[in-house]
């Protein structure tokens, strides 16, 4: 049978000699690091969305047949940006916390600070961005909506 170390010492598949057996090992454990780091990477990229909404109310606009009422609060990741779009409907934006810059199609970009608002008729194209790289950006959102249409058209 043999001492308890002869018995314990894996025996690889294929024959192996001296050196090759550290070069197995180390590629191995290689192997078993990166797959680890990847799926690491991955959950946190999963737990960690770029833009987070909370809807506060929706509700059908009494006396005005096939709109609704949306209003929402938006939490976004440094760095966030939504490209080129429209809405059906009207859209307000009052910037809670930290600072947008927007585009609007045919303008100059505006900043749109903390305290201020941002009005899109329905169909305007337009884009906007989180203007901080390490801070986030947190605003209010109140959209009249063509119930039945989609909210956002991306253009993107």
């Amino acid at each position: 049978m043999g001492t308890a170390r002869e018995r314990s010492r894996f025996r690889w598949p294929w024959p192996m000699r001296g050196g090759s057996r550290r070069w197995a090992g180390l590629v191995l454990a290689l192997l078993a690091g990166f797959a680890a780091g990847a799926a690491s990477v991955t959950a946190l990229l999963a737990e960690q969305p770029l833009v987070k909404e909370t809807v506060l109310l929706r509700t059908d606009l009494a006396g005005v047949d096939g709109k609704e009422l949306i209003v929402s609060r938006f939490e976004s990741a440094p760095g966030w940006a939504h490209g080129r779009h429209y809405h059906v409907g009207h859209e307000l934006v009052y910037v809670l916390d930290g600072s947008a810059i927007v585009e609007v199609e045919g303008k100059a970009p505006v900043t749109v600070p903390a305290g201020a608002t941002a009005y899109f008729a329905p169909r305007q194209v337009h884009a906007g961005r989180n203007a901080s790289p390490t801070a986030p950006f947190r605003f209010l959102l109140v959209r009249i909506h063509e119930k039945g249409q989609p909210i956002s058209v991306e253009l993107e």
